[in-house]
């Protein structure tokens, strides 16, 4: 099974939910995302940050992780449509 540890992050910009494009080893997932609005001290400008928990997977663990579900779903369709799977 799979075992995620999330903490605490933050970014500028709007994250997405899965991020399989940031880099060549890593997936990133994301929750909880939310907008903040933060006030700059020295400028004194309001700025919206993105606050969310992220959990970060060895790609190779992602795509098995993947063909898993996947697979698990297939089982669970043919069984709903009363089909033999085997």
């Amino acid at each position: 099974m799979l075992s995620l540890n999330y903490h605490k992050s933050e970014s500028d910009t709007m994250p997405e939910e899965i991020d399989t494009v940031s880099s060549p080893t890593t997936v990133y997932l994301r929750k909880n995302i939310r907008a903040e609005e933060r006030q700059d001290v020295e400028t004194e400008t309001t700025r919206t940050v993105y606050v969310y928990d992220e959990a970060t997977i060895p790609r190779d663990e992602y795509n098995a992780y993947l063909t898993g579900k996947t697979q698990a779903n297939i089982e669970y369709l043919y069984m709903m449509g009363g089909f033999d799977y085997e």
